[in-house]
């Protein structure tokens, strides 16, 4: 697991949700001091606090790990740049299209 990564997603959709480092540790029940480390990559959640935070900042854990599981941005992707820029529900929609195209590629090419 790339704590860099997933502190990057965090901040992102904090952004997204334009709330502070102040109220996400509100909303989770934590200390800013918390945050702020997660955001820098010093701490990485715990499963059940990566719940909490994908439920406060209004998307789900697996978007939140997202770039963990193989999508490394640092990398250039124009996909990733892509995906970067959107908003929450225009994440979801293009992620699962993405998914769904994958698997029609893969049954009409074999």
């Amino acid at each position: 697991m790339d704590k860099t990564l997933i502190a990057r997603r965090i901040r992102q959709y904090r952004h997204l949700e334009k709330i502070s480092q102040e109220t996400l540790a509100d909303k989770v029940g934590v200390s800013d001091t918390y945050i702020r480390k997660l955001e820098s990559g010093a701490r990485t959640p715990s499963l059940e606090m990566l719940m909490m935070l994908a439920a406060a900042l209004n998307t789900t854990p697996d978007h939140l790990l997202l770039s963990a599981s193989g999508l490394d941005k640092s990398a250039g992707s124009s996909i990733m740049e892509l995906l970067n820029d959107c908003t929450p529900t225009e994440f979801v929609i293009l992620y699962e299209n993405m998914a769904e195209l994958k698997e029609l590629l893969r049954t009409h090419l074999k």
